[in-house]
């Protein structure tokens, strides 16, 4: 320590692309046990592990005073936006993901009446998605290697994907999403890639080079964001192009959102904390 007090550390700057972003780190006890994270509105809400489940910041990252508790939640996993302020909350070891509104109310439930089973809905599930009409993909990760399809109305339609390594066939499918060109992102995670597919399922093509991969988010002007293990966030063009990378700060970056200024949130574990990459000049 000096005469002036504690040397106050330099800001940190990352880049992913043509950006450069400045990294700010949210830890505080309300966000231990975290998994996950998405945005409702221009609010943070953070998916915990424990009771109360979900957590709220600002968009700055200061915490709102504000929780909001899951009935019936065993372990949240996933968190994902379905558009128009709702919802998707993904219980791995409670088998359902339940259906938010935007004040984090449940109005509806995807669930196999706590009988998981093996090739069908569910056993254990990681994250939830929709696509552009409607239909929501659920990626069965943990007991299963496949990815269900519900209609909108909630009815199941099909399921594709089985164990193994080759095109379609998955190993901890862990987190999904629908990209800017319609295609279905899954991050196969033991198998150290992202599959895409068309909406039905049909197998297009594959991002490697990856170690592990977590989570997926896409950027304001359509990048693929994808965590791993190294740990690193990489931005990936429509193409399937690596146009930018950088570290994580904890051990996982274990979910990610991005706010409309194309702040990228990161539901970071070991330690828990929600880092923030704010672009340069927002």
């Amino acid at each position: 320590m000096n005469a002036t007090g504690p040397a106050q550390r330099p800001a940190t700057y990352v880049a992913l692309g043509k950006r450069r972003y400045r990294v700010a780190h949210v830890a505080d006890p309300a966000l231990d046990g975290l998994s996950d994270l998405a945005l409702c509105g221009e609010t943070i809400v953070v998916l915990r592990r424990q009771v109360p489940e979900l957590v709220l910041l600002h968009p700055d990252g200061g915490l709102t005073g504000e929780t909001a508790e899951l009935a019936q939640f065993a372990c949240g996993h996933g968190l994902r936006s379905l558009g128009d302020g709702r919802l998707a909350a993904t219980d791995m070891d409670g088998h359902k993901i339940a259906l938010l509104d935007d004040t984090l109310r449940e109005t509806a439930r995807l669930h196999c009446d706590e009988r998981p089973g093996l090739g069908r809905p569910f056993n254990h599930p990681c994250d939830c998605t929709v696509g552009p009409d409607g239909r929501l993909y659920v990626a069965d990760g943990y007991g299963n290697s496949a990815v269900h399809i519900f209609g909108p109305d909630l009815a199941h339609i099909r399921s594709f994907g089985q164990p193994g390594r080759g095109p379609g066939e998955f190993s901890t499918p862990h987190s999904i999403l629908i990209d800017g060109r319609n295609r279905l992102c899954v991050a196969d995670r033991e198998n150290n890639r992202v599959q895409r597919f068309d909406t039905n399922g049909t197998w297009l093509d594959e991002i490697t080079g990856l170690h592990k991969p977590m989570a997926l988010a896409l950027t304001p002007d359509g990048l693929l964001l994808v965590s791993d293990q190294t740990p690193r966030l990489s931005a990936y063009d429509a193409a399937g192009r690596l146009v930018g990378r950088c570290r994580t700060f904890s051990t996982y970056g274990h979910g990610l959102a991005v706010t409309g200024n194309g702040t990228i949130a990161i539901a970071e574990m070991s330690p828990d904390r929600v880092t923030l990459l704010i672009p340069d000049g927002a």
